[in-house]
């Protein structure tokens, strides 16, 4: 959530931005995992997917922000790299979009926490909110960190014919 301000206070690409960026896609590569576990009962192998999917995508920034500061500057486009950017972003916008769907319909978290997500993916395509994403992304991992943290998410009893399963 960081990444924002610096972007905005420093400049798009400055160090505390990229310092925070790099931060960021570590943490949410291990949350996304930790988000999948918090309802694993609920989502099934779907929800599985979009955890694994979030974690390489993150993975993937991550990598790519090592490689600013290792190198001083983006990859060159090539094959490679082109190939790893669309694995990597379109697996998390995938990732997001199922992890959307299988969060709202596990009834774990929150119903409200669907019009955060979708906030992240909308502000993901509008010009005007572009400096924002990070800040936006970064509040959907929050809120339900810290709904696991403190212990705000729903249990369901063992009676699992009032809990949807999108493995079945």
């Amino acid at each position: 959530m960081a990444m924002s301000p610096s972007g905005l206070i420093w400049g798009a690409d400055s160090t505390p931005e990229l310092v925070f960026a790099l931060i960021a896609s570590i943490l949410m590569g291990i949350s996304s995992i930790v988000l999948f576990l918090a309802q694993a009962k609920q989502t099934g192998i779907f929800g599985f997917v979009s955890g694994v999917l979030l974690t390489i995508g993150n993975i993937g920034l991550a990598a790519t922000f090592y490689g600013i500061f290792a190198y001083g500057d983006y990859p060159q486009d090539g094959t490679f790299v082109n190939t790893a950017n669309a694995v990597s972003n379109g697996g998390m916008l995938l990732g997001t979009i199922i992890l959307l769907v299988v969060t709202f319909r596990a009834k774990v978290f929150p119903r409200w926490y669907a019009a955060v997500f979708l906030l992240q993916l909308v502000s993901l395509g509008l010009p005007f909110l572009g400096d924002y994403f990070a800040a936006i992304w970064g509040l959907t991992y929050v809120l339900m960190g810290y709904s696991i943290f403190a212990g705000k998410t729903r249990r369901l009893d063992s009676d699992t014919s009032e809990q949807p399963s999108l493995a079945s």
